[in-house]
This record gives structure tokens, sequence and C-alpha cells, in this order.
């Protein structure tokens, strides 16, 4: 008996170490990405986590640590300040001024700029990685984006979640579950699957198991929950990715500066011209709608007189339901148009500076060596969601629609494969959150 027991210690004592070991421990996904995934977590956090009594004030609290930290980091790396990130600062300096004049929300535009911002100094600093650190920031933002979507349809399927209504009226009473409303929930569709196509491409199989999950994930609760903006969009992106794929351009449409301008265009056909009522058969027969889109142009017609109104600089940010509602009293922040919110918000300065961001970063993907499957993954879904967003606003809430031109600005450098040769004299920059010691030394990038 003493003979075995000492065998049994000395196999306990060979064994902890291992168990221990850093190393180890580091390998473990979700030890590994934890730091990562924290930060991103506050940053991209679900609607249901926001608008949480409880967790809601805790992560405006974690998103201003988030946000000095990574000021903190830029400034020590001395990382430039990018053209993305001062026009995206402009833009949200546009609709300051009205807020604070009209008595606006200030908390709530303070919030969203500083967690959107995040984002892009989030990306701008891993850009400056090695590849294995800008593919660990890939990965964990597609994780993320999918199990959000995966807690979603389990809360669809078992019934669980609450109900978000505005006022005292019951019309406006829908199902809310992780990701909010069942229009709220292809905020974080349409971006996972871009993500998931993006870190897939960094491997030998262009199809992994993410872009599969991403797709038949967010297409199952799209038939679900039956929503018809997305189903566009869905159809859409597949023809325009099968459309790049197969190099069809024709004068730069199929482009990203060409879905910039494709959103702009249709915006303008649909709310101001209204073009789908030449469509009526086709969209009563196919998407079982009418040419009002469930009442959207009633909102439309009575958002333009009061832009109208306040054409240059808006209204500010608000936070009450109603005004471009006929027979509901207060003042709305919801036109069901991206860009009549946009100019609701800010006037025309902040929609000419949102549009300038996004043919700003449209402009440095197009001209990005990246492959044809990634520019066909970001023109594809890129021009879905510019589209969706004639009926939908996806800049607000999760906000995953800054995701395109923060990521589309730093392309080439995200999705660099190591082919190419590094900037001479100069070595990667240590991740902050890497599991490991640095592997290299600090630099400036010029």
């Amino acid at each position: 008996m003493t003979a075995i027991a000492e065998h049994a210690l000395g196999a306990m004592r060979r064994t902890l170490p291992a168990v221990l070991d850093p190393d180890l421990l580091r390998r473990c996904y979700p030890l590994r990405y934890l730091g990562l995934m924290t930060v991103c977590f506050v940053l991209m956090r679900p609607i249901m986590v926001g608008q949480d009594p409880t967790l809601g004030p805790l992560m405006k609290v974690l998103t201003a640590a988030v946000f000095a930290w990574l000021v903190n980091l830029h400034i020590v790396r001395r990382i430039p300040v990018s053209a993305s990130a001062i026009l995206f600062v402009l833009y949200r300096l546009a609709s300051l001024l009205p807020t604070v004049y009209r008595d606006g929300d200030l908390l709530n535009w303070g919030y969203v700029t500083l967690s959107q911002l995040s984002v892009l100094m989030l990306i701008e600093l891993y850009a400056g990685y090695d590849r294995q650190e800008r593919r660990r920031l890939l990965r964990v933002m597609t994780d993320l984006l999918l199990i959000y979507l995966l807690i979603n349809y389990i809360m669809i399927m078992t019934g669980t979640g609450s109900v978000a209504s505005w006022g005292q009226h019951e019309f406006f009473a829908q199902p809310s579950y992780l990701l909010g409303i069942r229009t709220r929930v292809t905020d974080c569709v349409f971006p996972a699957i871009l993500l998931a196509m993006l870190y897939d491409s960094g491997s030998r199989r262009r199809w992994g198991w993410r872009t599969v999950l991403a797709l038949t994930s967010g297409i199952v609760q799209i038939v679900t929950l039956q929503v018809a903006t997305a189903w566009v969009g869905a159809a859409l992106m597949a023809v325009v990715y099968l459309a790049v794929r197969l190099h069809l351009r024709a004068g730069g449409l199929l482009s990203m500066r060409g879905a910039t301008v494709l959103g702009v265009v249709v915006t303008l056909l649909v709310v101001v011209a209204r073009v789908q009522t030449y469509f009526a058969a086709q969209i009563e027969g196919l998407l079982g709608k009418s040419v009002t889109m469930t009442g959207r142009t009633e909102l439309w017609d009575a958002a333009i007189p009061i832009l109208a109104d306040s054409p240059l600089f808006g209204y500010g940010i608000n936070s009450q339901f109603g005004a471009f509602i006929p027979a509901f009293k207060g003042l709305l922040w919801q036109a069901h148009n991206q860009y009549l919110q946009i100019a609701y918000d800010g006037g025309l300065v902040a929609v000419g500076l949102f549009i300038a961001l996004l043919w700003t970063a449209s402009a440095r993907a197009d001209a990005s060596r990246c492959d044809n499957h990634v520019k066909a993954a970001l023109i594809a879904v890129y021009t879905a969601m510019s589209v969706m967003s004639v009926s939908e606003i996806y800049v607000y809430n999760m906000g995953m629609f800054y995701l395109f031109p923060f990521l589309a600005s730093r392309m080439d450098e995200l999705m660099d494969d190591g082919g190419r040769p590094e900037h001479p004299g100069k070595a990667p920059r240590p991740s902050p959150l890497a599991a490991g010691p640095p592997t290299g030394t600090i630099t400036r990038i010029r």
C-alpha cells in the first residue's frame, strides 16, 4: 500500500504542474481570448444588456474605462490619427451642438460616441500588430457576434425574453430578445457574416464553419422572424457577391464606393421620389408588403417637413418617441431611414460628414490589395446593408453599420497574409491583450 501511495503522489506531482502550466492555460481558447472578448463585449454589448437597469449603467462606466485605456495606448505608441477617425469625430460633433442647444440626450450622445470611436481605435490598434494578433481580433469579434446570434435564436425558440413597448400604445409592443425586436436582429446578422468570411479567408478553407454558421443562423432567424427587409438584403448580398467574384464590374458600381452611392441614390428614389409605387404588384406579390412599406412612407411624410425647419444642423439626439408618427406627441429619434435619421440628429452637416466617412473608407478598400474573395464579401454585405438602411437604421443600438467603414479603412493591414514584406526596420507591435510575453518591440508607425 505504501508503494502504491508513493506512486500516486509522484504522479500527482508530475501532473499538477502541467495542469497549472501558464502555457497550457494560454492555449485554452476562453482564457486566451478572455481579455479581448471582454473589451469587445463592452463596446458591442447586445441591446438587452444595454437596457438592463443594472448592467446598462455598468456598461457605460466600462466603456469610458476602455476608451481611456485605448487613448493611452494610442498616445504611448504614437499611432497617427487616421482620416477615418477625424471624419467620425467631426460627424459625431455635428450632432453635439443641436443636442446641447435643444436640451437633448447628451449622455446618450457621449456614450454612443465613446463606444463607437473605441471600436475604431481598437481596429486601428490591432492593424499594426503581426498577423496572429490581427486574426485574433477578427476571430474574437466573429465569435462574439455568433454567440449573440445563437443565444438570440434559443430565446426565440423558447419564447424567453421581454416585451419592448413605447408609450401606452399596444401597437408598438413587440417581443424583444437578446438583440432586440425582430428588425434589430439584422443589426447583427450581416456584420457577423462579413466578419466570419473575413476570418475564414485567412485559412486554407475559404468557407469555414464560422461562415456556414453565420449564414445558416442568420437566414434561419430572418425566416423565423419574417423580416422582409432582411430577405431583400440577403438576396442582394448573394447576387453582388457572385457578380464581384465573377469580375462582372459595371463602371465601378460593384465596389465599395459604388455601394455608397447606391445607398444614397436608393434613399432618394424610395423616400423622396417614391419609385416603389411603380412596382406595387411585385412588392405585394413577392414580399407581401404594401408600397407604404408597413407605414414607413407616413413616417417619411411627417419627417421631411420637420427636417426642412432645421435642415443644416438638425435637432440633436433625443430619446422620446412619437414626433414622426401622425397623432403621436413628443420628439422621435426613429425615422425608419438612416439618412433621414442622421439629418434629424445633425442636419445636412452630419449627413455630409457621414458620406465623407463612408467614401474615404470605401476608397481605401477599393484600392487595397486584398484578394477577390475578401473584396467580394465586403462589397456584398456593405451593399446589402446600404440598401436595407432605406427602411431601417443601423447606426444606433449596437451600431453595427460603423464596422463597414472601420474595417474597410484598414482592410489592407488587417488582411495582410504576411506574404508581402513588412516595413523595413520595424518589428510588429505586441498586443496589449496577448496571452504571452511581447514578441516584438514597440515602434512608431510612420
